[in-house]
């Protein structure tokens, strides 16, 4: 599993077309609604190699498609992320205005349990959300799929001490790309070259998955052994 992980870090960087598509993938994420073509593209990767399709997937063979992917995804990351999001606006809030800045203040301390709630459930949404991606793409772009926890949660429990190496993983990986682009660069560079970065982070996350996620078994029905016999 570790040659693999390593393995997956590089890919972008193995050949032409690879750095080509990373290049591509990159110009398109610094923009607004455009970006949701690139985050399109990540999908459809994922849901070729779900489907062990090793075509590889063309920027501009059909652009409507990857759009239409991207909002769906881009729906479905929202939706599980908006209550962490919600509470940890509003514990900001509390801090920074209603307590006066006073630290020892009622409001300060609502808006610390907040931040925490909102930290914990941020934690959370985010290690069910790989796997909810990848069962959306696998039911073929249903997004009630997406809100099946029992459907997610089983299949996470198939392969659950893998995934959760993965998820810290894709944790740290974030950690660190929110760090380089807003701590070590200043405001433009940072702005210019994060389109880069988290797009980097979309295809390792979107090559780990796929060494990982427990694709549906192939069955054969009694029905047709017995035609065969």
């Amino acid at each position: 599993m570790k040659k693999k992980i390593i393995d997956v870090f590089k890919e972008p960087f193995t050949n032409r077309e690879n750095v080509t598509s990373l290049i591509i993938g990159g110009v398109i994420t610094l923009f607004p609604v455009f970006n949701f073509i690139s985050l399109g593209y990540l999908g459809t990767k994922l849901k070729k190699s779900i489907q062990q399709d090793k075509t590889p997937v063309k920027w501009d063979e059909n652009i409507k498609g990857l759009f239409i992917t991207g909002l769906f995804l881009f729906i479905i990351l929202i939706s599980y992320l908006l209550i962490p999001f919600l509470l940890m606006f509003l514990g900001g809030s509390l801090m920074l205005t209603l307590s006066g800045g006073k630290i020892l203040s009622l409001f300060y301390f609502r808006g610390q349990i907040l931040n925490l709630l909102g930290i914990i459930t941020l934690l959370i949404a985010l290690y069910f959300l790989p796997f909810t991606v990848c069962v959306y793409l696998e039911e073929g772009g249903d997004i009630n799929m997406a809100f099946k926890l029992q459907k997610i949660m089983e299949k996470i429990f198939l392969v659950v001490k893998e995934y959760t190496i993965i998820y810290l993983i894709i944790i740290g990986l974030l950690i660190i790309s929110v760090a380089i682009i807003f701590l070590f660069m200043n405001w433009i560079a940072g702005l210019l070259l994060s389109g880069f970065i988290f797009f980097y982070d979309g295809l390792v996350i979107t090559g780990i998955l796929s060494k990982i996620f427990p694709r549906k078994a192939v069955t054969i029905s009694l029905l047709e052994i017995s035609d065969k016999e």
